[in-house]
C-alpha cells in the first residue's frame, strides 16, 4: 500500500479514516519514525491516542510496527497530547507519537511526532519520514495483538496532575472549568473560554507569569494590543507562523518564557515549552483570587482594538487571489511570514493557507469597530468576486 503523501501536513500527519490513514498506513509510518530518529535496539519510545473510535486500532498498529523494528514501547494509552509531551521526558523516551487528528471531526485520524523533551517534529522533518514510509515493506509487519508482556503500560495521567499543580482530576480541574466556563478541544491541548478569544486569554496568562526582558511568542493572527502592551513592559514580543511544531520550534531557539495562539494553544517553557491547558487555568485561577479581579478586568488591556476573530473560506478558487490583493492594498506595509499580512495606520488583515485543511483564514483587525465591519465587508467581497 502507498502513503498518500498529501497527509504529511506543516506539523503534522491527518487524513480521513480509513481511506486516506489507517492500519497498514500507520505501520509504515512506524518504521519511517523508526528511521528517522535513528533508533537502536532497545531504544524506547512512548505512544499515546486520543479518544477517536479509530484510535486504538491504529495505535495498535504503529506500535506492532515499532516493535517489529526492535525498538521498546511505552503505551500511554488514552491521554491528553498535553500529557503525552509530558511523558516524553518524563519517562526519558527518545521519542513519541500521538495518534490524533486534534480538533478535527471523528472521521479523521493522525500522528503528531516527537523526538527527545518533547522536541516537535514538523516541516521538512516530516518529508524525511514519508520518504522513509513510502520504502517500507508493509507486508512484512504482522499488524497483532501483542502478548501483554510485551507492551510495557504506564498510566502517567497521575504524574502530569502532580506536575501541573497537585490537585483532584474531580476537584480541582472540574471546578476551574465551571468558574471559567472552560473546555477543550478533542485531543485536550486546547482551552476554549467562552466569550473570550484565545489571544486576550493569552495576554491575560502572559501579563501573570512574564518580567521584564523575558521573552513571548506569539500567532501572528493575534490582536497588536498584545505586542504593544508588553512592549511597554519591557518584554520582547515575537510574531510567529501559526502551529504547533512553529510556535515550539520559535520559542525554544529564543528561549521564550511563554508562547500564545489565537485558538487557545498555550505553550509554557517549565512543560517543556509544550502545552498545558490544565496548567493555565491553575494559573488564572489563582490570579482571579490574588487580584479579586474576573477576567474581564483582566482583559482590558488586550481589548482595545476591534477584531473579527478567524473567518474561513472554503472557495479553492480564492488560493489564486494573493496578486490581486497585493495590487489592491500596495499602499500597506505587507509581509509573508504566515501568507500574506498587509498592515495600515489604523487597520490590518492576514489571508493564509491552513496547514491543516483546504481552506482560507482571514483575521482583520481595526481601531474602531465600524472600521471593521466596513473592511471586513470589503474583503469578503473582493475574495468571493469572480
Amino acid at each position: 500500500m502507498k502513503v498518500n503523501p498529501n497527509i504529511f501536513k506543516e506539523y503534522d500527519i491527518r487524513g480521513k479514516y480509513p481511506k486516506e490513514i489507517n492500519e497498514k498506513v500507520v505501520c509504515e509510518i512506524g518504521r519511517g519514525f523508526v528511521k528517522f530518529l535513528n533508533l537502536k535496539t532497545k531504544d524506547t519510545i512512548v505512544v499515546g491516542r486520543d479518544k477517536r473510535p479509530s484510535s486504538p486500532k491504529l495505535a495498535l498498529a504503529f506500535i506492532s510496527a515499532i516493535l517489529d523494528s526492535k525498538i521498546n514501547v511505552i503505551d500511554i494509552g488514552k491521554v491528553t497530547t498535553p500529557m503525552f509531551y509530558f511523558a516524553i521526558p518524563f519517562l526519558g523516551a527518545k521519542g513519541g507519537a500521538m495518534i490524533t487528528a486534534s480538533h478535527l471531526a471523528k472521521n479523521s485520524n493522525g500522528i503528531k511526532f516527537v523526538r527527545k523533551d518533547a522536541e516537535p517534529v514538523g516541516g521538512k522533518e516530516l518529508q524525511k519520514i514519508y520518504q522513509f514510509a513510502s520504502k517500507s515493506d508493509v507486508d512484512a509487519i504482522d499488524v497483532r495483538l501483542h502478548a501483554p508482556d510485551s507492551i510495557q503500560k504506564i498510566n502517567i495521567k497521575k504524574d502530569y496532575l502532580k506536575a501541573v499543580g497537585k490537585f483532584s482530576a474531580q476537584g480541582g480541574s472540574a471546578s476551574w472549568r465551571k468558574k471559567f466556563n472552560a473546555s477543550f478541544d478533542y485531543d485536550g491541548d486546547r482551552l476554549i473560554i467562552k466569550n473570550f478569544r484565545g489571544d486576550i486569554i493569552g495576554g491575560i496568562l502572559a501579563d501573570i507569569i512574564v518580567k521584564k526582558g523575558d521573552i513571548i511568542v506569539y500567532d501572528l493572527r493575534c490582536s497588536h494590543a498584545i505586542p504593544e502592551y508588553f512592549r511597554n513592559k519591557g518584554v520582547k514580543t515575537i510574531p510567529c507562523r501559526i502551529g504547533h511544531y512553529n510556535i515550539e520550534k520559535l520559542m525554544r531557539e529564543k528561549r521564550a518564557v511563554f508562547g500564545m495562539e489565537i485558538t487557545g494553544h498555550y505553550y509554557f517553557k517549565e512543560f517543556h515549552y509544550c502545552e498545558s491547558p490544565l496548567y493555565a487555568l491553575k494559573i488564572l485561577n489563582e490570579q482571579t483570587k490574588k487580584t479579586g479581579k474576573n477576567l474581564n478586568e483582566l482583559a482590558k488591556p488586550f481589548t482595545k482594538y476591534f477584531h473579527s476573530g478567524i473567518i474561513d473560506f472554503k472557495d479553492s478558487r480564492l488560493k489564486t487571489q494573493d496578486s490581486r490583493l497585493i495590487e489592491k492594498y500596495r499602499n500597506g506595509a505587507q509581509n509573508h511570514l504566515d501568507g500574506l499580512t498587509i498592515e495600515f495606520s489604523n487597520w490590518w488583515f492576514n489571508l493564509r493557507q491552513s496547514h491543516t485543511e483546504p481552506i482560507l483564514t482571514l483575521v482583520v483587525e481595526a481601531r474602531t469597530k465600524e472600521l471593521l465591519e466596513t473592511k471586513k465587508k470589503e474583503l469578503k467581497q473582493f475574495l468571493l468576486s469572480s
